[in-house]
């Protein structure tokens, strides 16, 4: 059994981002697993609400930048040097400790941060660096093999890993019923309804699933809802091209949606859908895209693209489909069989709940993971 080890991670409950929740549940698993971790992260008092943050030994950093780097210096010399250290990203977590010469460094990559970064003097700088900090890393561990390939293509003599993140699964698979469910959120009784939860960013790909609404028969459409959930900066452009297209009457905007609201709406809909499309110029990507194993732990059938890591987290035909990005034909032809052919839509369903079950529990992430920092 390995000791000392160390997280570093300013991304951290009670932050409530992707990243966050995904260190929490790995920590947590980590700890339950009998290891002796230690986390360091940025100072939470500041935040009121958000995820709560695990019952771990546990150092703060103030949240100042440039303090908190010197803070993590200091913190870094003040440990063993054979300590395994687990960063959630690359910089400036990991930079620091290659600086003080840690070895024992593995690294995550989610996919964003590791996509080419545009031309320029400092880009050039910053892409060297993260090619030294990433090859010096026992292990760089992905989030999909598109991450994987995004690393290898920028430090090729990286050693790297894929693991696919988790889902709690009892989180999601709550016993109410669909109709229940609807009601207490105030949506269609008597409407198929068409679910997308993210940020509200341009190459998230609303834009196709409107596209394949107003495509479709008028006597269809009408028999489908589709709720947004999410804000960003893209939002109130997508409203007024909904509203161009004379679909605000079968849309509803919910914007952000709490932890507590999240489960509930996945059981009220019939489909998930997420059109992401990767988009180099603005460096926006899915990297695995956690909402779609959500999605599936809720037992609802998945659309997505094939883009970015999504086909990682979407097996076509255990638990949904996989598109072209930019596609809204192909989109609308799933909607076509959910109206049609129910039936088969809720099959995939129940297939990739059994799948999330059998293979995507943070459990087995946490083992993958536990296997790596034993490997390497």
């Amino acid at each position: 059994m390995m000791n000392n080890l160390i997280l570093l991670s300013y991304d951290y409950p009670p932050n409530d981002g992707g990243i966050s929740r995904l260190t929490a549940e790995f920590a947590s698993g980590l700890a339950a697993e009998g290891l002796a971790i230690e986390v360091c992260t940025l100072d939470g008092s500041a935040i009121r609400e958000g995820v709560v943050r695990p019952e771990l030994a546990t150092v703060e950093l103030p949240r100042k930048k440039l303090w908190r780097e010197l803070a993590l210096l200091r913190y870094l010399l003040s440990r063993p040097k054979k300590s395994k250290i687990i960063t959630t990203v690359w910089n400036p977590e990991a930079t620091l400790a290659w600086l003080l010469g840690r070895k024992n460094l593995y690294v995550l990559a989610h996919g964003n941060e590791v996509m080419q970064y545009p031309q320029g003097l400092t880009f050039r700088l910053k892409a060297q660096l993260r090619k030294k900090v990433l090859a010096a890393a026992r292990c760089v561990i992905c989030n999909s093999r598109y991450t994987e390939r995004l690393v290898r293509a920028i430090a090729p003599n990286a050693k790297t890993t894929v693991i696919n993140p988790g889902v709690d699964i009892a989180r999601f698979s709550i016993g109410l019923k669909q109709n229940e469910a609807k009601e207490r959120l105030g949506l269609p009784q008597h409407k198929s309804l068409l679910l997308s939860v993210s940020r509200i960013d341009d190459y998230k790909g609303h834009d196709v699933v409107l596209d394949a609404l107003v495509a479709l028969p008028v006597e269809q459409r009408q028999r489908l809802h589709y709720v947004v959930a999410g804000k960003g900066s893209h939002l109130d452009a997508l409203k007024r091209r909904a509203s161009e297209l004379g679909l605000e009457e079968c849309i509803s905007w919910l914007g952000f949606v709490s932890d507590e609201i999240l489960p509930l709406l996945y059981r009220a809909a019939d489909l998930f859908v997420l059109c992401t499309r990767e988009d180099k110029a603005q460096r926006g990507v899915e990297g695995f895209g956690m909402v779609f194993l959500e999605a599936q732990a809720a037992g609802l059938a998945v659309v997505g693209t094939r883009a970015g890591g999504i086909p990682d987290a979407i097996q076509e035909g255990r638990g949904g489909w996989l598109i072209d990005q930019d596609n809204s034909r192909a989109f609308g032809k799933h909607l076509d069989m959910l109206l049609t052919k129910p039936e088969q839509v809720s099959e995939q369903g129940r297939l990739g709940l059994e799948r999330a079950r059998a293979e995507c529990s943070w459990r087995h992430y946490t083992l993958n993971l536990l296997s790596v920092l034993e490997k390497y």
